[in-house]
């Protein structure tokens, strides 16, 4: 049972993956939450969704997980890893943490703030209500097994290595770049303020001359410009379709205390459909791809502007799409990581549940 923050943001991305991971294995994997009114848009309707639960509290939710061997708590939220250890207390169950995100870095360095036209009084606390339940989530985090995303989270929490995962490609569904003069450049995923997408635009408006063109997975602002499609918040299938059309995949994103922590999930959908890859040099961004793409330092627009400019050159794109697909099929499949997986699982369900869930 992965007990999951909230049902309909965008963290059941990385929920996704483990349900992926324990598929492959034959194990049966359910998802509970007790947020969340319906499936967060890309994965509803899918088969995925058919697992997902909502609980009104963590006692339903241990209704819901009486037949796991095994409870999974997705992000150290008090949502998740509060509600999983009460629900592994309830069934004398082991947990084991997942750390997609580096969510209590975060937190504990920014704290937390609602609308500017909240009272005062009632602002500080809520801050102070939320900055407590993530300094106990903190510690709780340190007395259960971990897994994380890549490496760099893994160093933080002493975790095993779980990436994030998709299903192994078809041999044959690669396509190559066009070799026009068109330059198709995609941001494909969840527009937040640390990825990047406004220097993105802008690098893309300096080279559309050049024939660069940009699609976007996000509802358009007022004045689009002329060169980019923005296509709203789209299905997980429908993300990979544009990420294959792409002949570029770009993840820009800013370096903040959550870039240098996150590896997207859409850089391996990139990697895994052969497109070539201008991202930050970020460290979860710099190991994912193993030297398979073209990476810029954070926040500097020349740079990505000249390392999009390279990608003109349409076999350069298929050189490096190619190593990329490779190293993600290694790396980034369910058939390449699921024996990890389950030696994660099997080692945490032979912990002591007493000792976890404390």
């Amino acid at each position: 049972m992965v007990v999951a923050s909230d049902l309909a943001n965008n963290s059941l991305g990385r929920v996704y993956c483990l349900w992926l991971l324990a598929r492959d294995l034959g194990w049966r994997c359910d998802v509970v939450a007790t947020r969340g009114e319906h499936v967060w848009g890309p994965l509803d309707g899918t088969p995925f969704a058919a697992d997902c639960h909502l609980a009104t509290d963590a006692a339903a939710a241990a209704d819901l997980a009486a037949g796991a061997d095994l409870v999974v708590a997705a992000k150290p939220f008090p949502t998740s890893l509060g509600v999983a250890v009460q629900v592994a207390r309830r069934l004398d169950r082991p947990v084991l943490l997942d750390v997609d995100d580096p969510d209590l870095e975060l937190a504990l360095t920014s704290g937390y703030s609602v609308t500017s036209t909240a009272k005062r009084v009632a602002r500080e606390l809520l801050k102070a209500r939320y900055m407590a339940g993530m300094r106990r989530m903190r510690v709780l985090a340190r007395t259960v097994p971990a897994i994380a995303s890549n490496p760099h989270l893994a160093a933080t929490y002493g975790a095993d290595v779980i990436p994030h995962v998709r299903p192994v490609p078809p041999a044959d569904d690669w396509v190559a770049p066009r070799p026009d003069g068109e330059v198709r450049v995609a941001f494909v995923g969840t527009v937040r303020a640390h990825k990047g997408v406004a220097q993105l635009r802008r690098a893309v408006a300096g080279l559309a001359g050049e024939g660069f063109r940009l699609t976007l997975t996000a509802p358009a602002p007022r004045r689009p410009a002329p060169w980019e499609r923005w296509v709203g918040v789209t299905s997980l299938d429908e993300g990979r379709r544009l990420v294959a059309d792409s002949d570029v995949v770009v993840i820009p994103s800013v370096r903040t205390v959550y870039s240098e922590g996150q590896l997207p999930a859409k850089l391996v959908d990139a990697m895994l459909a052969g497109r070539a890859v201008v991202a930050s040099d970020v460290p979860p961004v710099r190991w994912a791809l193993g030297g398979t793409g073209v990476l810029v330092p954070p926040g500097d627009l020349a740079a990505l502007t000249t390392g999009l400019r390279a990608l003109r050159d349409p076999q350069l794109r298929v050189d490096l799409g190619l190593a990329a697909r490779e190293r993600a099929r290694q790396e980034f499949t369910t058939a390449g990581v699921a024996d990890r997986f389950a030696d994660v699982c099997t080692r945490a369900t032979q912990a002591s549940p007493a000792r976890t869930a404390r």
